[in-house]
């Protein structure tokens, strides 16, 4: 307990905004020093993650605080497995709202690229999941992220919008192609809070990029435009 607890103290100082979070088990995000923060649900799918570690003592410090429907907790749950990059052991741990932390405490005897999945339940009709936070410490290492823009990528329109242009590519030149044959553009428009300029098919739009989640009205969090696929 006194290894969890200063490892979040020595977290906490050192906070870290969520790097762009991956859905593709075979791309995982690099997780980055300090607090990793992030949401998912089971509408998003599992979010994958890594690190190194390094001979000597790692400590990875879990958080979970679940959503709610209509003011209400629900019984969603997040899986947190880490695992090495061959799957050649693992460990998971399920934290719920009356189980909202844990500590994952070990030693490697050679540096190891380790991966962290992050698994919300599967199914249902409502969604179910919340905010999570990660933070590793120790004798760890950080991987790189990728160059270019978070929000290229490949994304499935949701429902509520006024034209239905179905999977959409958005393109590392600015450029968006919709698998109905529309195309459009994107910009970024604040860099802080992760606000672009969708232009589709004439269409104009000021979405908010929640990285592992997708396009989201920047009013609201859970009104999801065009949902991350990859």
């Amino acid at each position: 307990m006194r290894t969890f607890v200063l490892a979040i103290m020595l977290a906490a100082l050192s906070a870290a905004a969520a790097s762009a979070q991956s859905l593709n088990i075979n791309s995982p995000a690099p997780l980055k020093a300090g607090v990793n923060a992030s949401n998912t649900d089971n509408f998003t799918g599992t979010h994958y993650w890594y690190f190194y570690a390094n001979p000597g003592h790692v400590v990875v410090a879990t958080t979970f605080k679940g959503g709610t429907v209509l003011g209400a907790p629900t019984n969603a749950t997040l899986t947190f497995t880490l695992s090495d990059s061959a799957a050649s052991w693992h460990i998971t741990k399920v934290l719920t709202g009356a189980a909202p932390n844990h500590s994952f405490d070990g030693s490697f005897k050679k540096r190891t690229k380790v991966i962290v999945t992050v698994a919300p339940i599967s199914g249902g009709l409502v969604r179910e999941g919340g905010d999570y936070t990660i933070a590793v410490s120790g004798a760890v290492a950080y991987g790189e992220e990728k160059s270019g823009d978070p929000i290229v990528g490949t994304y499935t329109q949701m429902a509520g919008m006024t034209s239905n242009y179905g999977a959409c590519k958005f393109k590392a030149d600015g450029t968006i192609l919709a698998s109905t044959g529309a195309t459009g553009t994107w910009k970024l428009f604040d860099a802080d809070s992760h606000t672009y300029v969708i232009v589709l098919d004439g269409q104009r739009l000021s979405l908010t990029l929640r990285p592992g989640r997708g396009l989201t009205d920047p009013s609201d969090p859970s009104a999801v435009d065009f949902q991350a696929v990859r």
